[in-house]
């Protein structure tokens, strides 16, 4: 399997970059407030500052915010030499498009077949949902894509370095590994990954992994069970919260999922049974980004996209196994069968990355980027949802929706709430933002264009600028 690795690198490289180049279109001009408060973090962090972000509105330090993710410290030298949104999102699509490595790996190894291995490899990187991932707003949670492949493969081949580093990307992305890694482990303690045999040692330490990293976060982090707290099943979160369009689209994807090219997911038992309970509360839970079922907000399916790609790939490998001579046949119909897949939404997809070429080159899109092009790396700017992400990147941030709310303080805040305009020197907003209205003789129009106006300040305000963060 020597020659294995380097075509599925390639193949995750080339769908890594395909991907990318429609992201970078998808950011450039609408919502992507998550991408601007990362892009904040990262900001601040490689100026010497500590990891915080003014955008959060939630606790800020590296190990303060309310998700811990170490991930960023090994990302940071590579943000350092370009630093910008653009490398954000590619971070994003690599991490899915790198999970076709280990399952071309797992393929290959399970049926015994290189050439199958690269079909593996192929067959992820024509679904949709990896699309989807690929195509997302950076999320660290992504990561746990690659990191579970590695750790079910590595259990797999007995590759103890391979399923340990997989455990560890895993935590590294975000606290619910240590659910996942829990279910997991016990899982492939039980299950045969493949049906073909259990692999006891390696799941009772991958077991212990979850164990160990839920012990870390329930002694150290006060704030862990902020978005996947289980006590909540209790008292009734779940399913039945749920609207029933929105879940009905949920079980269209699910559906699908199975349909394409891994039907074969439930000839491999371990993946499947692995992390139930925290793949049902992202499955079920109603409030985090799962409106839509390929677009640009899919990272909480990152889990289970990776566990039934697994799943579908070692069903397919043991068939192979068993029956050499269908190789070929096997292969082809993974392949084309994922690519077959979700194709309303791949019709979508198609039509909304036409319209973004069609508005590259547009006079709209030129007039809003002279007006971004007036802002000065210095300025304290206050802007909206649609254009945040464009100008993130220098210490001082805000979303216009922040300031003057007056929904309650945000839970752990210590500044004074409600956020004022005298934070800020600079505003780019929509000829209706509603900051507009309590601007006085010390502001002045700069230019405008699109619809967004640019002011900035001809005085600063009384005391000074307060502190950007709490």
């Amino acid at each position: 399997m020597r020659w294995l690795p380097v075509p599925a690198a390639l193949l995750a490289a080339l769908a890594a970059w395909w991907v990318q180049l429609q992201a970078l279109g998808a950011h450039r001009l609408q919502w992507a407030h998550d991408v601007a408060f990362f892009n904040q973090i990262f900001h601040a962090a490689a100026s010497g500052r500590p990891w915080t972000s003014s955008l959060l509105v939630e606790p800020t330090g590296f190990f303060e915010m309310v998700h811990f993710h170490p991930v960023f410290a090994a990302l940071l030298p590579a943000y350092m030499a370009a630093p910008g949104p653009a490398i954000l999102l590619l971070f994003n699509a690599l991490a899915v498009a790198a999970t076709a490595i280990p399952l071309a790996r797992l393929g290959a190894s399970i049926s015994g077949r290189e050439g199958f291995g690269v079909a593996a490899a192929l067959a992820f990187l024509v679904w949709m949902p990896a699309w989807s991932a690929g195509m997302a707003d950076f999320r660290p949670l992504e990561f746990m894509a690659p990191g579970l492949a590695l750790a079910i493969w590595g259990a797999w081949d007995r590759r103890w370095g391979v399923m340990l580093a997989g455990a560890a990307l895993c935590c590294a992305a975000r606290e619910e590994a240590s659910y996942f890694l829990m279910g997991l482990g016990g899982a492939v303690l039980v299950f045969p990954i493949a049906g073909l045999e259990a692999r006891r040692r390696e799941g009772l330490a991958l077991l212990l992994c979850g164990v160990g990293w839920f012990g870390f976060l329930v002694a150290f982090k006060g704030n862990f069970f902020f978005h996947f707290d289980p006590r909540t099943w209790l008292e009734g979160v779940g399913g039945a919260s749920v609207d029933p369009a929105l879940m009905a689209d949920r079980w269209r994807y699910g559906a699908q999922s199975f349909l394409g090219g891994y039907l074969l997911a439930p000839g491999a038992l371990g993946p499947l049974a692995a992390s139930a309970p925290p793949a049902y509360f992202l499955w079920t839970d109603a409030q985090r980004e799962w409106h839509s079922m390929a677009g640009l907000y899919a990272h909480l399916r990152a889990p289970m996209m990776a566990l039934w790609a697994v799943a579908g790939t070692a069903g397919a490998a043991r068939l192979v196994a068993k029956r050499p001579k269908w190789v070929w046949g096997v292969a082809a119909a993974m392949v084309l069968g994922n690519a077959a897949s979700f194709r309303p939404e791949r019709a979508w997809v198609a039509q909304y990355v036409q319209g973004l070429r069609a508005d590259a080159g547009s006079p709209e899109v030129a007039e809003l980027d002279a007006l971004i092009a007036r802002l000065d790396p210095g300025d304290r700017v206050a802007t909206d949802y649609k254009l945040i992400a464009a100008v993130s990147g220098r210490r001082v941030l805000w979303n216009t929706a922040h300031l003057y709310a007056d929904d309650g303080t945000p839970p752990w805040w210590t500044a004074e709430w409600p956020l004022t305009l005298d934070r800020v020197d600079t505003l780019l907003v929509p000829d209706n933002d509603h900051t507009l209205a309590r601007l006085d003789d010390a502001w002045a129009l700069d230019a405008s264009a699109q619809g967004y106006q640019l002011w900035r300040r001809t005085a600063e305000p009384e005391g000074g600028f307060p502190d950007p963060l709490p």
